[in-house]
């Protein structure tokens, strides 16, 4: 069988006890642009139809890759086993590999080769193996070229514009909170949230983006490779003792008199300057740092914070920071 146009680029199988796990990565798959079967996206379409045949035809000729998540709850399933003879009779009818297996425990299951290699989930997040997968869909050229052909098409028509709406745990709109898209390449374009929580942004060149969240009233917010061709969704949860920031190369800290600048140095480590500011309890200036590893600050009025870089590229740094009461 070979189809050189799928509807979907990855179809998720699992049992529904491992829903949590996989749910995650259906989201970052669909963050990244990918076009992934996931049961509970498609509950409108499934409403009505006969599951039977319609999930059979799913697992095996409408999507290019399969990722079966094996566990004790997979092989004890009525319908897991019929996506899985499914899916192995696609399999069994062509030469490339189309049953990408990911293992919670070491569960037999009938057909999977204990030779096929696999993915073991015990020490992966979904956002990992969300990952892995887009790396497994960037080799076939195929999927390559088809997934740049439509927003190259759309890209040499005319810009377009890409928006992120920004709500909170409540559902609540969040205003306000600074967004900023990072290229490979290390430029950028900028924006605010509105009353409405979106921030819109007008794309006119063909990347995959970083996105970069922060708000003085909640934590930072990181999605890597994000492709802008589709609007997204964010929710982000409120702290009581943190926020967050995003400054360019040379700039101030919001809570803070004083002035910062990272820098990367030639061994490719970070270190930090500051202006009227000291870096743990006064330690020679640059100081070495790390991504995702606190330092405290502290300025000439005394107040202290500690801080963390989350994201730091070209001029850009995204940085989560807890307050503390002047001294």
């Amino acid at each position: 069988m070979k189809n050189n146009s799928y509807e979907y680029d990855v179809a998720l199988s699992f049992a529904g006890e491992n829903r949590a796990y996989v749910e995650e990565v259906a989201n970052s798959l669909r963050m990244k642009g990918v076009k992934v079967f996931y049961d509970l996206f498609e509950e409108s379409n499934l409403w009505g139809k006969n599951l039977y045949e319609y999930l059979s035809e799913i697992y095996q000729s409408k999507a290019r890759y399969t990722v079966l998540f094996i566990s004790g709850f997979y092989n004890q399933k009525l319908w897991t086993n019929h996506e899985r003879v499914s899916m192995q009779a696609r399999a069994f009818q062509e030469s490339r590999e189309y049953i990408l297996p990911a293992r919670f425990d070491d569960t037999e299951i009938p057909g999977i080769l204990k030779t096929v290699g696999y993915i073991d989930l015990k020490n992966k997040s979904p956002k990992e193996l969300a990952t892995l997968i887009e790396k497994k869909l960037n080799k076939d050229q195929t999927f390559f070229r088809k997934r740049w052909s439509k927003l190259s098409t759309m890209i040499s028509a005319k810009p377009f514009i890409f928006s992120i709406k920004i709500l909170n745990q409540k559902g609540e709109r969040v205003k306000n909170a600074k967004v900023v898209l990072v290229a490979d390449n290390s430029t950028y374009l900028e924006g605010f949230s509105d009353e409405k929580g979106l921030a819109h942004f007008i794309i006119r060149t063909r990347k995959l983006y970083t996105v970069l969240i922060a708000h003085p009233e909640y934590p930072a917010v990181i999605f890597r490779d994000i492709n802008p061709r589709d609007d997204i969704e964010v929710t982000i949860e409120k702290s009581e003792v943190s926020g967050s920031a995003i400054i360019n190369k040379s700039g101030q800290i919001p809570v803070l008199t004083g002035k910062m600048e990272p820098v990367l140095k030639s061994d490719k480590k970070f270190a930090l300057y500051a202006d009227n500011i000291a870096i743990e309890g006064g330690q020679d200036q640059p100081y070495d740092f790390e991504l995702n590893k606190s330092i405290s600050l502290e300025d000439n009025a005394g107040n202290i914070i500690h801080l963390t870089f989350r994201f730091f590229q070209g001029r850009i740094a995204l940085i989560d920071y807890c307050k503390h009461k002047s001294i």
